[in-house]
């Protein structure tokens, strides 16, 4: 009987333990730098971008990523890696969406800014790309479909209670004209009877 209960004992213990520590482990997988040392140039960043995703701590990735962005963004060599690092990190965790708009940025580049950024961006982007499965690229047609139909929903809603608006407006002046009119008339009509 001793031996049940400690044996109970142990693995309520241990399987208590186990799960604490196996959260720990998870939430520091996970955690993002409070602060990101302004020490750190562009390659340093990326790098550290890099060496987040292999680990698996993708929101500190996006983060040294996002801060080469929001430091180093003005030069187009720092600003097109770390937007693909992006989409490459967007691709990894299926956020498809973000991910095309991110490659979409690059080639974008690529087609407006002369010679002299390398090619190799232009080329990978253009991979994962083609990576993106058709059913997630069906469903943002239909998110953009959706969201183009609410605008143009939005835009008849304001047209007409702008229409709405100028009628009650034309209404009002017209009214107020009939009023002046009559005051006018009126006017008219004491004075006439007041020259008799």
């Amino acid at each position: 009987m001793m031996k049940k209960n400690f044996a109970k004992k142990f693995f309520h213990n241990f399987g208590t333990a186990f799960c604490a520590a196996l959260a720990l482990i998870l939430i520091s997988c996970n955690s993002v730098p409070d602060e990101i040392s302004e020490d750190l140039d562009a390659r340093q960043l990326i790098q550290l971008g890099q060496d987040n995703y292999d680990a698996a701590k993708y929101d500190a990735s996006e983060a040294y990523f996002n801060a080469v962005l929001e430091r180093y963004g003005d030069d187009v060599k720092h600003y097109i890696e770390a937007t693909y690092e992006l989409g490459h990190l967007y691709m990894k965790q299926k956020r498809y969406e973000e991910a095309i708009a991110n490659f979409n940025k690059i080639l974008e580049i690529y087609e407006n800014v002369p010679a002299g950024i390398p090619g190799a961006y232009k080329r990978l982007s253009q991979i994962e790309l083609e990576k993106v499965p058709q059913k997630a690229l069906d469903e943002i047609e239909a998110k953009k479909l959706a969201r183009e139909a609410d605008l143009a929903a939005e835009a008849e809603k304001v047209k007409a209670e702008e229409a709405a608006k100028k009628a009650k407006e034309e209404e009002e002046l017209r009214a107020l004209e009939e009023a002046a009119q009559l005051e006018e008339i009126s006017e008219e009509t004491n004075a006439d009877s007041q020259a008799e």
